[in-house]
């Protein structure tokens, strides 16, 4: 008897290319033959392109300017077209120009259509995923209600569309994590205390990476918002130490090649990531974990911006 597991897989396999080229309608026609895999293996990916779809099959696609496009639903956004438009392209040239980066990749924001506002959501604050032939930004619809929230969330994955770029996909997710979550300028003081009083859990590089596989159920949500908040810490103690702009020396480091480099890493049992790190900022990666806790620690917090 054949394994179910794999011929889910090698099903998916062609949903997801249609999903990768952004063909949703394909892909959720698809995926509906099969439905959410042996034991609810896809159900993630199942409510991801079931939402990219609905919300495809009702949208308006607009384009702002050379780099970047709009889609949304007209009967949904109503009047607020030109304020989203306006707030979406303010907030990508701010991180642009804190990170030093130049608009040059593809770019769509999707608002996704009201009806996938569920609580069943995978990604409810919003995310990003490389396609072709554009990075593609989804967010949820009920952020534009909220010109701050709907702000903060094009900061955070539109640094992810200069993270993934400048490092050509080589950077792990804790470092993407942090510089999307510093450029939010956001700051959650409740959790800074429980950092401070030792009632959260300070990870090691490997431990954060971790944590972003958790599925966002209810009992891991709040280990994983304490991951984003940790990875937020690194991201202002490496703006602090050298500026926001430094931070993409670091991301670009990651693209490295030089055998030599590489071969000295290698044989010290060092990854990319150590090697980026030392190289830009002159210190190991245990050493940055170590001193943003204690530099956390000892944060005064009276001052209004956290970097």
């Amino acid at each position: 008897m054949s394994n179910p597991h794999v011929q889910d897989s090698a099903y998916w396999e062609a949903a997801l290319d249609h999903y990768h080229w952004d063909r949703l309608d394909a892909a959720y026609e698809h995926i509906q033959r099969r439905g959410i895999g042996e034991a609810g293996s896809f159900i993630r990916w199942y409510r991801v392109i079931e939402a990219e779809s609905v919300t495809r099959q009702k949208s308006r696609i607009e384009r702002i300017n050379h780099w970047l496009t709009l889609e949304y639903v007209a009967d949904e956004v109503l009047d607020l077209r030109e304020q989203l438009a306006r707030r979406t392209l303010d907030a990508c040239d701010d991180i642009a120009r804190r990170l030093g980066w130049t608009h040059s990749v593809e770019t769509m924001v999707s608002i996704l259509a009201e009806e996938t506002d569920a609580p069943w959501a995978t990604n409810p604050y919003g995310y990003c995923v490389s396609k072709e032939p554009y990075e593609k930004i989804c967010l949820p619809c009920y952020l534009i209600d909220d010109a701050d929230e709907f702000v903060q969330a094009i900061s955070h994955e539109y640094a992810h569309v200069i993270s993934d770029n400048l490092s050509d996909g080589h950077a792990p997710r804790w470092l993407e994590e942090a510089v999307s979550v510093l450029a939010e300028r956001s700051f959650d003081r409740e959790t800074w205390k429980a950092f401070c009083e030792g009632k959260i859990p300070w990870h090691s590089p490997d431990e954060l990476e971790l944590l972003f596989d958790l599925h966002s159920s209810d009992e891991q949500k709040e280990k994983i918002w304490h991951a984003y908040q940790q990875c937020g810490w690194i991201g202002r103690y490496l703006a602090r130490l050298s500026g926001e702009g430094r931070l993409a020396d670091l991301l670009r480091d990651h693209c490295n090649e030089s055998v030599i480099r590489n071969l000295k890493l290698s044989l010290s049992g060092k990854d990319r990531v150590d090697g980026a790190v030392e190289a830009i900022y002159r210190m190991s990666l245990g050493e940055l974990f170590e001193r943003t806790y204690q530099w956390v620690r000892h944060y005064d917090d009276s001052a209004l911006d956290p970097v």
